[in-house]
C-alpha cells in the first residue's frame, strides 16, 4: 500500500474543493449578464453634481454652492483654481451647502471644485465682473463661508 506524502493530499483537496466550487455555480449558467465589469464602471460610483446659485456677479458677491450624489457622512474639500479654501461634511444622504464670499476678489473667471475622494469630485464656475450684479445667497441657505480673497480688516485709530 503506498503511503500519499502531506504535499500530495493538500494538492488533492485543493483540486476537489476548486471543483466543488465550480459545480455549485451551475444553477447560474442560465442567467444572462448584467453587465460588464470594468474599471470605469467601478470607480464612478458617486457621480456627484455642484450647483451654484448664480454663475455670474460683482466682486463682493456671496454665492451659494450645494454639491450632492456625494459619500454620505464624509468630510469634503472646497478648492477655488486648484487652491483649497476649506472643508465641509456631507450629510445622511450625501449633500453638501457652502458659501464663497467674494469680498475683495479680482475680475476673473474662479472654478470651484468639491471633492470627497479622487471619485467623488464634481466642478463648476463662477465669473466676476466689475458691471454684475451684487449676488447674495438664498434667505435660509446655512453651510461655512469660506472667502476667495485674503482680506485683511484693520481696526481705525485715531491721533488727536
Amino acid at each position: 500500500m503506498q503511503r500519499f506524502s502531506r504535499e500530495q493530499v493538500t494538492r488533492v483537496l485543493l483540486t476537489v474543493a476548486i471543483l466543488l466550487s465550480g459545480v455549485a455555480m451551475v444553477p447560474f449558467i442560465e442567467l444572462p449578464a448584467q453587465a460588464d465589469i470594468t474599471w470605469q464602471s467601478l470607480a464612478g460610483v458617486y457621480e456627484p453634481e455642484l450647483r451654484v446659485n448664480a454663475p455670474v456677479g460683482r466682486p463682493g458677491s456671496v454665492f451659494a454652492f450645494t454639491g450632492s450624489n456625494y459619500p454620505p457622512n464624509s468630510l469634503a474639500t472646497v478648492y477655488v483654481n486648484g487652491e483649497p479654501l476649506g472643508t465641509v461634511m456631507t450629510n445622511d444622504e450625501g449633500v453638501a451647502t457652502f458659501m464663497i464670499d467674494t469680498t475683495g476678489a479680482a475680475v476673473g473667471q474662479y472654478n470651484v471644485t468639491l471633492e470627497v475622494d479622487i471619485n467623488a469630485s464634481a466642478t463648476t464656475s463662477i465669473e466676476l465682473v466689475a458691471d454684475g450684479p451684487v449676488i447674495t445667497p438664498p434667505f435660509d441657505f446655512e453651510g461655512p463661508t469660506f472667502y476667495l480673497a485674503k482680506v485683511l480688516y484693520l481696526p481705525i485709530i485715531f491721533k488727536e
